[in-house]
């Protein structure tokens, strides 16, 4: 069986979960979606926490799931939640004095704002894409998926997912650029 068919009752022994089973199956599979959704300000250990977090969270509420619901979209459910958590309280708690200590050059946290100014720059470029390029270009830059698998699941050709990209990316650019930032020849 597939692991996105797996249910709850696949890892559960006479009415206990299984963790160490679903975390061998399921902590790349969660690494993955956190390491592509982290934000600027979240340090890699904190990675490691949530992805436990993730774990710890399925396991407390084991006893009120039922056992037909399917765990890989649940456990993304979880690590999504969070990754919000963890955004909020770090978006929130974001001060000179914590960072203090952690800054190796001297452009550190320069750069950290430079970068959050980008992603609401990029978020801004995004909310006015048409439904379909919002969708190829969060499939191909936030999901990892190839353009044949874009093409096969919108059940468009390999060349308009290509074209599409090309002219998200070149919009992005622009924005970028308009915003004061520049990229190569590109």
């Amino acid at each position: 069986m597939e692991k996105e068919e797996l249910t709850l009752k696949d890892y559960s022994k006479n009415h206990r979960l299984d963790i160490d089973k679903v975390v061998e199956d399921y902590y790349g599979y969660i690494y993955i979606i956190v390491k592509n959704t982290k934000s600027v300000g979240i340090l890699e250990e904190d990675m490691e926490e949530m992805i436990s977090d993730v774990f710890l969270a399925l396991w407390k509420n084991y006893a009120n799931l039922v056992q037909e619901t399917k765990i890989k979209p649940y456990l993304a459910g979880i690590a999504k939640n969070v990754l919000k958590n963890k955004y909020r309280t770090t978006k929130m708690d974001f001060s000179l004095s914590d960072y203090e200590e952690q800054l190796i050059a001297p452009h550190t946290l320069e750069v950290i704002s430079e970068e959050r100014e980008q992603n609401e720059m990029i978020k801004d470029t995004l909310k006015i894409l048409k439904p379909e390029e919002y969708k190829i270009f969060m499939a191909f830059y936030y999901e990892n998926k190839k353009i044949k698998e874009i093409a096969k699941n919108l059940e468009i050709s390999e060349s308009k997912v290509k074209v599409i990209l090309h002219r998200v990316r070149k919009e992005l650019k622009t924005k970028l650029r308009k915003g004061g930032y520049s990229y190569g020849n590109g």
